[in-house]
Parts: structure tokens; C-alpha cells; sequence
């Protein structure tokens, strides 16, 4: 049985299901694209009995320069998305999200992890596309498995950085110089499979196939033609491919290479 409740701007979705006898229900809210931080509200017009079961809340694209009077009484919440705001940090009300496992903020201005040592469940990080330097408060998370930094500016990474159950791992299109740094941190994760590197400093210097790009050709200089997209993932030579699988024995991509 699926209830749907619509409300402005608004979806919450009331899902039930009869598994094994057992009767489970899931709420989700979602208040993307209602310009909340435009309008300087931090009402979510929902009730407390909604707040206290919402297990997914979306507050996706929304102007939001401050999450903290919306998010900070959700205490079932596993699921949240932040992304496409104006948030220049993690908000602290993220702390006592004890149940968190799952969070979105890419698309922001943030410019440090912080403020998620008490979301031990956390298994899916995604900051992409912020303004990150470094990589830090994300160490302890030791149920972590997908964690995406790419197209920030970070410059160097380390072992000590990162927790070591990791599976998914993107740092594309950021600033880091060393390769090394590169194998220096999946060394240490037991269990990454996929790996996301490519157009880093260090890529200029890494011995590479040759491959052939192709420029983007603007559709008004074509008639009928549809722009095509430039493939700027760097196709590997055997012997850095075999260097990344000693490094780490259960790789199985990177960038879209097979090891």
C-alpha cells in the first residue's frame, strides 16, 4: 500500500510494506526547488509527527545560506540532501543526526568537512563541486563506503585522511600534484573497487596512452549537428595499471580504465 500526500511545494510520501508479517514505513519530504533561502523562512510546514518519522529529507536547490533551524529536529533521518544551496559550511545541526547515513551537499561553497563526528552510520558522502582545500573530519567514519570530492581544490591527500572501508573514491578534477599521495591512500583501503582521479595536476606528468579528444563543435556552426562531448578520462598505460593493482588488490576501475 503507497499513500501520497501533496502539499505546496511539497511531496511526502508514506510508503508500507508487508515483509515477513512485519509491517515497515518510510516518510519522505521533499522541498526541492522552493526557494526557502530566497524567502528567509525556515519553516518546512510539516508536523512533528512527520519530523519524528522522516526517514528522506530533500532540501535540494533552495538559495539556502543557513540549514540550521530546518534540519535540526529530524531524529529518524537517514537521508539528506543539501545540495545546490548557498552553504559556505556543513551545517552543525548535521551532528545530531546520529541515524544519518546517506548525505548530499555538493554544489556549495564549503569550504571544510566538519561537523560529523557523531554520524558513525554515515556510508555515502557526496561534497562535489565546493571549495575544499584539504580533506579532513572524515577519518573516524569507519562505515563509510562512498565518498565523492571531486572538482574541489584540494592539493594533497594522505593516508590518514580517509577511512579505510571505502569502496567508491572520487578526487577528479581537483589540484593534487603527486601520484604518489594517490597510492599512498588506496594502499591503505581494504576495500576500494572504483577510483576517480583524472584531471589532476599530477595527471601532466603520468605516463599516458595517446588518445585523441574531441573538441566540442558549437551547434549554430553545423546544421542539424548536436554538440559532442570531449571524453577527458586519461586511458592508462599496462605498467601504472599493474603499479595501482599491487597497490591495491581489489581495484577494478579507475577512470573508467578496467585494472
Amino acid at each position: 500500500e503507497t499513500v501520497f500526500t501533496l502539499r505546496s511545494c511539497a511531496c511526502n510520501y508514506r510508503y508500507k510494506s508487508l515483509k515477513f508479517q512485519k509491517i515497515q514505513m518510510m516518510i519522505v519530504i521533499d522541498k526541492s526547488h522552493c526557494k526557502l533561502g530566497a524567502s528567509g523562512g525556515y519553516d518546512l510546514q510539516i508536523t512533528e509527527e512527520e519530523k519524528n518519522e522522516c526517514q528522506k529529507l530533500s532540501l535540494r536547490r533552495n538559495y539556502i545560506k543557513n540549514a540550521e533551524g530546518m534540519i535540526h529536529d529530524f531524529p529518524n533521518l537517514t537521508w539528506l540532501c543539501l545540495s545546490a544551496n548557498a552553504l559556505d559550511s556543513v551545517p552543525m545541526a548535521i551532528s545530531k543526526l546520529v541515524n544519518l547515513r546517506h548525505l548530499f551537499i555538493s554544489n556549495n561553497k564549503i569550504k571544510r568537512i566538519e561537523n560529523l563526528n557523531n554520524c558513525q552510520h554515515l556510508e555515502t558522502l557526496d561534497v562535489r563541486h565546493n571549495n575544499l582545500s584539504e580533506v579532513s573530519g572524515i577519518n573516524h567514519l569507519h562505515k563509510m563506503l562512498s565518498l565523492s570530492l571531486s572538482s574541489n581544490k584540494i592539493l594533497s591527500v594522505s593516508p590518514f585522511d580517509f577511512p579505510a572501508s571505502i569502496t567508491f573514491l572520487g578526487l577528479y578534477g581537483n589540484l593534487i600534484s603527486e601520484f604518489e599521495d594517490v597510492l599512498s591512500i588506496i594502499e591503505k583501503m581494504e576495500s576500494l573497487r572504483k577510483l576517480f582521479v583524472g584531471s589532476n595536476c599530477f595527471c601532466e606528468n603520468l605516463p599516458l596512452k595517446p588518445t585523441f579528444n574531441v573538441k566540442l563543435i558549437p551547434k549554430q556552426t553545423v546544421n542539424g549537428a548536436k554538440r559532442q562531448k570531449c571524453n577527458e578520462d586519461p586511458i592508462y598505460l599496462p605498467e601504472i595499471l599493474s603499479l595501482l593493482k599491487s597497490k591495491c588488490p581489489t581495484l577494478k576501475n579507475i577512470d573508467n580504465n578496467s585494472v
